[in-house]
């Protein structure tokens, strides 16, 4: 009897792994979210309004190019026909809204292992750096970002992913295999500009984070387990850290709701500075004291971000290569921008066209 048993069970185990074995099969060959190969056995591509978080991992592996971005939300309008004709690269954006530090690093880890990358340009963003180094939004799948397969059974064996087979193989006439996935996270080029009472409104109710994780601590120590250890693993790639021109007023909200986080930032604007420039492969852009843009509305489609003439405005900037070259200098941006949050008066917003905005 117990040998019987023990036969049915070895039977059943047998018959589980070869059934797990022929999905998995299934998966790697069909692979519906493009993850392991760009071509597949029918007709399928990068699903524009897939989370992105796991659709930037099979783009990242599969697309083509040698210069990386690294960001949030605020870095996506980098468009890559613009990056290609501005920095002479060819370019993929990897950036990924709301991202921490460490969603960051997993991306550029992945670019970096899967082409033969020249350049990273990474956003620095307080936000992502805000917190644990290590964290990441619950939806991040980490497994899908170290290129071992070993790890890849959520992917693997999900029923999402059998479900997406069968959809994507009986409606293979929609698919539109002329779409372009460097499109597919640009936003916002259509809407209307804010006025200085629409900002207004959109700040009510805005308050300052939290103190505990938005600090100098935190703040550091997110920055060198990530992009200050990405900086020093390879020094044969050149990196461009930027701090992206937020409205004034963003600065002014935190301001005036807890003082201190806006002198940990500002002071951890010089500590980066100082470990970076040490290095020989960075350098840093900082255009948060821009007043000619932060200062005017009409440059933004919502309180936090730009519209993508400011993205092409940074890029001219880069291409200049008018990066921050001592602490003297970055000290007199940096003391600029805190008597511009300081003494902000709304009166001081300007609401105008985008044309007359950008004519710097």
């Amino acid at each position: 009897m117990e040998m019987s048993y023990k036969r049915f069970i070895t039977g059943f185990s047998l018959i589980f792994i070869v059934l797990a074995v022929i999905l998995m099969g299934l998966v790697y060959v069909s692979d519906p979210y493009v993850y392991y190969h760009k071509e597949g056995i029918y007709k399928r591509t990068f699903i524009k309004n897939f989370n992105m978080r796991y659709q930037m991992a099979g783009m990242i592996r599969n697309l083509d190019y040698d210069t990386v971005f690294i960001g949030t939300s605020m870095a996506h309008n980098f468009k890559e026909e613009s990056i290609d004709r501005k920095l002479d690269a060819a370019s993929f954006n990897a950036s990924i809204s709301g991202s921490s530090a460490l969603e960051q690093r997993k991306a550029a880890e992945l670019a970096v292992k899967s082409k033969d990358i020249k350049r990273i340009y990474w956003e620095i963003n307080y936000d992502s750096l805000a917190g644990e180094p290590d964290r990441k939004d619950v939806t991040f799948p980490e497994y899908l970002y170290d290129r071992n397969i070993l790890n890849d059974l959520p992917y693997l064996l999900s029923y999402d992913a059998l479900k997406k087979i069968d959809y994507q193989y009986h409606n293979q006439e929609a698919v539109n295999m002329d779409a372009d996935p460097r499109s597919y996270y640009k936003f916002g080029e259509k809407k209307p500009p804010l006025t200085v009472s629409g900002m207004k409104e959109q700040l009510e109710g805005i308050s300052a984070p939290p103190a505990a994780s938005h600090n100098r601590e935190s703040y550091l120590e997110s920055f060198r387990a990530n992009m200050l250890y990405m900086a020093k693993k390879h020094p044969d790639i050149e990196f461009t850290f930027f701090y992206t021109p937020y409205p004034i007023t963003r600065h002014v909200v935190v301001d005036e709701g807890k003082p201190v986080i806006t002198a940990d930032r500002l002071q951890v604007k010089k500590d980066i500075f100082k470990e970076l420039d040490s290095l020989g492969n960075v350098e840093v852009y900082d255009f948060q004291d821009e007043s000619e843009i932060t200062f005017n509305v009409s440059n933004y489609m919502d309180r936090s971000h730009y519209f993508p003439y400011v993205n092409d405005w940074m890029l001219d900037e880069m291409s200049k290569g008018n990066s921050i070259k001592t602490m003297a200098v970055y000290d007199q941006k940096i003391s600029n921008m805190r008597e511009q949050i300081k003494n902000f008066k709304y009166a001081q917003l300007k609401e105008n066209s985008s044309e007359t905005a950008m004519n710097k």
